[in-house]
């Protein structure tokens, strides 16, 4: 019995020592973590989550408010294109996505989807969106982004999003939050146990106050309007969520 639980234990502190050296690696690896990442969110960017996906395409992204010129701030794997490509008021898009690990799996949605409409790649940063001009983008989209976005940049995200946005223009957002420390203490101390990992494995994705940002454009934007859900996918620390859209 011993023996057995000798090798049990050598094998679990084995594992998890093999699990600290990746994460370490990844941490001081930009290139390795960018890779990773890309190949991770195209595994669990699942479209056969019909929950998940009619939260994206018939909420957030539906063709009634999804129009004209449309700029997507972190674009990812190019999964909300299978929401945009039927979408005949959509003259034209611009995927705004810095990790250029993703552009095959982009590529391969625009294959995919047939998507009809022109699509131009960025990978500049959202704070400082310089081949974008003012005033020229009527609808921003940005899904699951805010997270990974470093303090104090997420202000800065949002006001250059309301600098390329034309005036009436909307700012579309799906975002995961941090769980409310008042309402739900066991997965609010649950994140904040895990969120130097879950950091890695995201390239910079914590569990966030994002409300706090979204009120602080309340004297920027003409409408801030945005409420809590709960996100229909099987990561069940990252269900915690809101929806909303921004006005200029």
């Amino acid at each position: 019995m011993k023996r057995f639980l000798k090798i049990i234990f050598g094998s679990f502190s084995l594992f998890i020592a093999l699990i600290a050296v990746g994460l370490g690696y990844l941490k001081t690896n930009t290139i390795a973590r960018q890779k990773f990442f890309a190949g991770f969110l195209n595994k669990i960017s699942d479209e056969n989550n019909t929950a998940m996906m009619a939260l994206r395409c018939n909420e957030v992204l539906s063709h009634s408010r999804i129009h004209g010129h449309v700029l997507e701030i972190g674009a990812g794997t190019g999964i909300n294109l299978a929401c945009l490509h039927n979408n005949t008021r959509i003259i034209d898009y611009i995927g705004m996505e810095p990790n250029t690990h993703m552009y095959s799996y982009i590529q391969t949605a625009i294959k995919q989807w047939n998507v009809p409409f022109e699509v131009r790649l960025s990978s500049n940063s959202a704070t400082a969106m310089t081949d974008v001009e003012s005033n020229s983008i009527d609808t921003i989209i940005m899904i699951f982004v805010l997270c990974s976005v470093p303090d104090p940049l997420s202000k800065e995200l949002l006001i250059e999003a309301h600098r390329v946005l034309k005036s009436g223009g909307e700012l579309h957002l799906l975002e995961h939050i941090a769980a409310d420390s008042n309402m739900k203490p066991m997965m609010y101390a649950f994140q904040r146990f895990i969120e130097p990992a879950w950091t890695i494995i995201g390239d910079g994705c914590r569990f966030k106050p994002t409300t706090n940002y979204l009120d602080q454009m309340k004297t920027i934007y003409t409408k801030v309007s945005y409420q809590k859900i709960e996100i229909p996918i099987p990561i069940i620390v990252a269900r915690d969520g809101i929806k909303g859209v921004l006005t200029k």
